[in-house]
């Protein structure tokens, strides 16, 4: 039987991006990889981000003080050891990740979603694209062979809002309350971008219980 992987994830979560890496790098090393579907879910850490963003080291460092220098070179590290370029200084503004969702939304629906996913987290982290601007989404869209006009304006109407509000009220409803998250065949859940060897041991148990099943 197929294992379904549910991943609620938002594009500037640095744990998010190395979750990632860290999931597909289990999958590279499990036996039955060929059956694993995953697919990606819009989860926003902050809602309530206005249009502009803050300043990514003034508010981390008034919310955790600082704490957050060490913390960011920790990130470089396990980043690195993932193939993850994580460049701070880059990403200096922390913006409202809602319309980066939309795009993401539409990538799943064009086939293309974790092409999507990972890319957002490369432009945000690595290359310091902001992510909350159409503008700069709908250029990103078009490496991806699309219509830059026409993604720009479907980023400023309304399409793909009201699913991807109902699919950040399926993470609420589930209780998820930190991300990444991910969700193994709707049975069961792990959160936080655990080790390789974390993901491989819960593939391998939900196999077995699909094989019992």
């Amino acid at each position: 039987m197929p294992i379904q992987i549910d991943v609620y994830s938002d594009v500037i979560c640095p744990w998010c991006y190395l979750g990632k890496a860290r999931l597909e790098k289990a999958l590279t090393l499990y036996s039955k990889a060929s059956e694993v579907e995953v697919r990606y879910l819009p989860y926003e850490l902050n809602p309530a981000t206005p249009e502009e963003g803050y300043d990514r080291k003034q508010y981390l460092e008034r919310k955790y003080g600082s704490a957050i220098k060490s913390a960011d070179e920790r990130l470089k590290k396990f980043g690195k050891e993932a193939g993850i370029e994580f460049d701070f200084d880059k990403a200096a503004r922390i913006p409202n990740t809602f319309l980066a969702h939309r795009l993401g939304w539409l990538a799943d629906q064009k086939g293309i979603g974790l092409k999507a996913v990972n890319d957002l987290h490369k432009a945000y982290f690595t290359d310091g694209v902001d992510v909350g601007n159409a503008e700069s989404l709908a250029k990103l869209a078009a490496t991806w062979g699309w219509n830059e006009t026409e993604i720009l304006a479907f980023l400023k109407s309304e399409q793909g809002s009201e699913e991807v509000r109902a699919l950040e009220e399926k993470a609420y409803n589930l209780g998820v309350t930190g991300v990444p998250f991910f969700v193994f065949n709707n049975k069961v859940a792990v959160s936080g971008a655990q080790a390789v060897e974390t993901f491989l041991e819960v593939l391998n148990k939900v196999d077995e219980e699909n094989l019992k099943a």
